[in-house]
């Protein structure tokens, strides 16, 4: 780890040590899988260009399976995390209190920082979250699209009685939000005319290509359902999500990653998994283990029956089967071998 531009005086962190490199393969991660687009992230966030980046992932013991979506350190200074919300939760900055304290503690020496009678140093934390998501009207929009979300958000109200005491919170989070959801008109305005909303003129780069691209994706998903009375109107110059993505290669977003038939075929099946499955899948899954309780009695008949609603989700939007065999160990927390088990008897041949 690069430590010449650390002033005489500071202290030198001690190298890095990712607790995890392996990333989880949705969109984003591929969007900045790129050191470069990783350096241009840091150099918009923290107002200065990196030397070094080192990706820096990790995975939380409350988190079993899951990993944070994109962590790494600048030049060992700066510990930039940063998640990717497609709805809107207020629990997140405890979400990346857990995730920043994992790697805090994969970048020292357990025992030095416990028992030692020099001071430990850490690189600097700085939490981010960038929300996408569609809304039906504008008054669901926040006011800004760069706003912060704290930890202290969440705290007990005081009441009365207890104004005399130190209410005074010993612990906070800071999470640096960039939000671009989009209402339903804006979204067909920009698909159909490439029209962009205002507040969106500041933030142009991968950020929010990638939340055109996700809401995007997520709009045509659910203009194709057809349902009666959907607010969500097809556009008139794309039919399908593949229509889509072919017109943000023409409108020269991601040409690198869209023109690649893999991480489209990736990114069609995550956004259909991410959305479809909510809507669909699960309600499928616990209609199923209603029946099958029933019949048993038993409380493993509804769990059960999810898993099968599930599987059957994952074959009708024709995601392969060893991705689908991964979804269900991070889904349900299985390993590979009950995962196999469940596939090997619901996925219908």
């Amino acid at each position: 780890m690069q430590q010449d531009n650390l002033p005489k005086n500071q202290p030198k962190p001690q190298e890095v040590l990712p607790a995890n490199t392996k990333a989880k393969d949705t969109f984003f991660k591929t969007v900045y899988s790129f050191e470069e687009r990783q350096r241009k992230l840091a150099s918009f966030l923290l107002g200065m260009e990196g030397k070094e980046i080192t990706v820096a992932n990790v995975r939380p013991v409350l988190f079993g399976n899951r990993e944070n979506d994109l962590s790494f350190v600048t030049d060992a200074i700066f510990y930039v995390m940063t998640e990717n919300q497609a709805t809107v939760c207020p629990n997140v900055p405890y979400r990346l209190l857990e995730y920043i304290t994992t790697g805090l503690r994969s970048t020292v020496d357990s025992e030095k920082l416990l028992y030692s009678k020099k001071r430990v140093c850490f690189p600097i934390p700085k939490l981010y979250m960038l929300q996408t998501g569609l809304e039906s009207t504008a008054e669901k929009l926040p006011e800004k699209v760069q706003y912060d979300i704290r930890l202290s958000d969440s705290y007990m109200t005081v009441e009365e009685q207890y104004k005399s005491a130190l209410t005074e919170p010993d612990l906070e989070a800071v999470v640096h939000v960039y939000d671009f959801r989009m209402t339903l008109k804006e979204m067909l305005d920009y698909i159909e005319s490439g029209i962009q909303p205002e507040r969106f003129a500041s933030y142009q780069g991968d950020m929010l290509d990638y939340a055109l691209t996700a809401n995007g994706i997520t709009y045509i998903q659910r203009a194709a359902k057809k349902e009666k009375q959907s607010p969500y109107v097809m556009p008139a110059n794309v039919s399908s999500v593949a229509d889509y993505l072919g017109l943000l290669i023409k409108r020269d977003i991601f040409v690198d990653l869209l023109t690649d038939k893999e991480v489209c075929d990736m990114t069609m099946a995550q956004f259909s998994r991410d959305d479809i499955l909510l809507y669909q899948g699960r309600e499928e899954g616990r209609e199923e283990g209603r029946e099958e309780g029933r019949e048993e009695g038993r409380e493993e008949g509804r769990e059960e029956g999810k898993k099968i609603g599930v599987i059957h989700t994952y074959q009708k939007l024709g995601i392969p089967y060893e991705t689908a065999r991964q979804y269900i160990m991070e889904e349900f927390g299985t390993n590979a071998e009950e995962a196999e088990k469940l596939l090997r008897t619901y996925w219908k041949v």
